[in-house]
């Protein structure tokens, strides 16, 4: 009889792991889509150029961009 409980107890702690488990997996997702965003934009002012297309900000302004962008079209 004994052994039941010991066993159930088991069980249950078992469970009690892969569900909170599940549960840490899911939040750090969420989390880490919540603040990937703004890492990557802090990233990029820190070092001065765009991570996505490399150039840097010190040699163009806004202005600069917009012209370009527009001439490239």
């Amino acid at each position: 009889m004994i052994i039941y409980v010991i066993f159930g107890m088991l069980a249950a702690f078992l469970l009690g792991y892969i569900l909170g488990k599940h549960h840490g997996w899911e939040k750090g997702y969420q989390e880490a889509a919540a603040t990937l965003p703004l890492e990557l934009r802090r990233q990029s002012l820190e070092e001065g150029k765009c991570i996505i297309c490399a150039e840097c900000q010190a040699k163009t302004s806004n202005h600069e961009n917009f012209s370009t962008d527009l001439n490239t079209l």
